[in-house]
């Protein structure tokens, strides 16, 4: 696709005299015969030599159908002209193409990338930081974080302030925007967290900005833990976390909702099996029987009962910022009054997973998994159900093996034969014996 685009820059947008420099593949959704969307990231260069990059959202359609969808796109949406062409039909590959920050499914984005809008909101908030209405923004720019067609965007925005005085500063803030309405939400979910939850560092929410159906969150400065993993001590670095996460649990944070975890993880379980059986037909036995020994295991753990504490929702390595050996916590959208093993589960399998994702040699990861369960143990009140972990692990493990293919992760298409065995291992740590699974399917 680099020379795709490399042809474009040719044929249609000569007058920008931009150079491409790379063209990254960052997401990839495709559904058999149903769809398949891709996400593009470039980075370009001008004629005087200064870096720009641009996201482009494509989506992959059936012969036949492109120039009607084509269309409705552009006809259908608010869009936004800049440089680039807001949505481009490219016949040879049958591909409906939209530049960033147009998104059919997100029109939030339009008004929480527009500059103009963007700081006359800052301005009329600076507030929130404790500043009062002489400062005002002088400069504002975006850097592009993350993207997720169709469902999330996270941007961070620099801002440089003047005061009447001559004063000046700088501050910065990340914003996150959604497609489904619930911005609200997840916002008050976070500032209760970040209210009550006082020994965990998680970054201050500001605002909510009900047009933009987005909220401004402060950075907490650091690196994605996933990223200097390699570097660090895990012997220290694992029960350091397992202690950051069992202080989560025993903090008291009532206002968060309230979730029946084993049978919102069962449903995702089962709807993941039942498309793996068809899209993965030699492991439709596997799939069959997982989902015969959760539907059993079900019944028991529900009867004995678990802690209901808060939860993270969705803890592992890539939620979690390091300053060395200090870390914070992101991304609070599952975040909820639940069973804490199901964030125990998710933590290990995770941690697991990196086995077939990166290649990380499986005894170092299951030392890690060990100091990190161990630790965990030490530092909560209540006692640790290793079934009830398995249960969840194995929903995990389903979850990422469904995403793994919607999203072509090609190190771990690789590897499925060692991703199904790891949930059969799992699935073995389940205590329930339960009778033949052929009578359920």
């Amino acid at each position: 696709m680099a020379g795709v685009f490399a042809r474009k820059l040719q044929d249609t947008y000569a007058h920008l005299n931009f150079k491409l420099e790379d063209c990254a593949l960052e997401r990839v959704q495709h559904r058999r015969g149903r769809r398949c969307r891709l996400l593009y990231r470039l980075h370009l260069r001008d004629e005087e030599g200064r870096p720009h990059e641009q996201w482009f959202y494509g989506k992959l359609v059936r012969s036949g159908q492109a120039q009607r969808q084509f269309e409705e796109a552009l006809y259908s949406h608010e869009l936004k002209n800049g440089m680039w062409k807001p949505v481009e039909l490219w016949p040879e590959l049958n591909l409906i193409v939209w530049a960033f920050p147009n998104d059919p499914d997100m029109p939030g984005l339009l008004e929480a990338t527009d500059l103009a809008h963007v700081q006359a909101h800052l301005n009329a908030n600076l507030a929130q930081w404790g500043l009062e209405a002489l400062w005002h923004c002088t400069t504002l720019r975006c850097t592009r974080v993350k993207y997720m067609p169709g469902k999330r965007c996270v941007l961070r925005y620099h801002a440089e302030l003047a005061h009447p005085n001559g004063a000046t500063q700088s501050l910065s803030f990340y914003s996150k925007t959604y497609s489904d309405g619930m911005s609200r939400f997840h916002f008050q979910n976070l500032r209760e967290a970040h209210r009550h939850l006082g020994k965990i560092n998680i970054p201050r929410p500001i605002l909510h900005w009900e047009e933009a159906n987005t909220y401004w969150q402060e950075p907490w400065e650091g690196v994605p833990l996933i990223d200097v993993l390699p570097e660090l001590n895990w012997k220290e670095l694992f029960p350091r976390l397992a202690r950051v996460l069992a202080d989560f649990h025993q903090s008291r944070c009532e206002a968060l909702p309230q979730a029946d975890m084993l049978d919102r993880a069962f449903d995702s379980a089962a709807e993941d099996a039942e498309r793996l059986a068809v899209i993965l037909p030699r492991y439709e036995a596997q799939m069959h029987e997982a989902l015969h020994v959760l539907r059993a295991q079900r019944e028991h753990l529900a009867r004995a009962g678990a802690p209901l504490v808060p939860i993270h929702g969705a803890i592992r390595l890539e939620q979690i910022v390091a300053r060395e050996y200090e870390f914070a916590l992101v991304d609070f959208d599952a975040a909820g009054l639940g069973d804490p093993h199901y964030d125990l589960a998710e933590f290990l399998s995770s941690l697991e997973y990196l086995r077939f994702t990166r290649g990380w040699e499986r005894a170092r990861l299951a030392h890690a998994m060990a100091w990190f369960q161990a630790a965990y143990a030490q530092n909560v009140s209540w006692q640790i159900e290793s079934d009830r972990i398995a249960w969840y692990a194995v929903v995990s493990v389903l979850g990422k093996l469904h995403d793994s293919l919607k999203n072509l992760d090609r190190a771990a298409l690789a590897r499925i034969d060692a991703i199904v065995a790891c949930m059969q291992e799992w699935l073995q740590q389940c205590k329930l014996v339960v009778a033949p699974s052929g009578a359920d399917r």
